[in-house]
C-alpha cells in the first residue's frame, strides 16, 4: 500500500477515462448526498480504484477532497466517507442520516456488480447481500 492511499495489492490499474468518472462522482456527492455511480466505462470485475490516483485528482476539484486519505476496509471514524464497491452479486443498501441539521434522512437504493455508492460522513448503513454478494469498502478519512 503507498502509505494507505491505496486499495489492497490486487487492485487493477484504472485507465484515464475511468479515473475521470470516480472523480467526478465523488465531486458532486462528496459531503453532500448519498450517491450511487453506475460506470459509463467497463471497469476490472475484481479493481478497485487507485486511491492516491483518485484524491490527488479529487484535491485539485473545488471542494473538501484536498485532505482525504484512504483506508481500504473500514476504519469506524465517524468523520469518514464511505466509498462501497460492489464487487460481485448484489446488495440491498439502506442509509439513514443527518443533511445539515435539517432532520433525519434516508436513502436505499440496489447495488449490482461494478456499481460504486457514497456514503456521507456521519452516516449510518446496513446492507442485505444476494447469496455470493460481495463488496470492498474504502473510507477517505481527513488527514
Amino acid at each position: 500500500m503507498d502509505g494507505g492511499r491505496t486499495m489492497a495489492p490486487w487492485a487493477a490499474a484504472r485507465s484515464p477515462v475511468q479515473l475521470t468518472e470516480l472523480v467526478l462522482f465523488l465531486s458532486v456527492h462528496l459531503d453532500r448526498a448519498p450517491g450511487v455511480l453506475w460506470p459509463e466505462y467497463e471497469h476490472p470485475p475484481l479493481g478497485a480504484p487507485q486511491w492516491s490516483q483518485v484524491l490527488d485528482r479529487l484535491a485539485l476539484e473545488p471542494g473538501p477532497g484536498a485532505d482525504l486519505v484512504a483506508r481500504c476496509g473500514g476504519t469506524g471514524n465517524p468523520a469518514a466517507h464511505r466509498v462501497v464497491h460492489q464487487i460481485q452479486g448484489a446488495g440491498t443498501w439502506r442509509l439513514s442520516g443527518d443533511r445539515g441539521g435539517v432532520g433525519a434522512d434516508a436513502f436505499q437504493c440496489r447495488l449490482l456488480s461494478g456499481e460504486v455508492l457514497y456514503v456521507p460522513a456521519r452516516w449510518t448503513w446496513s446492507v442485505e447481500l444476494s447469496p455470493g454478494g460481495r463488496y470492498v469498502l474504502t473510507d477517505l478519512v481527513p488527514l
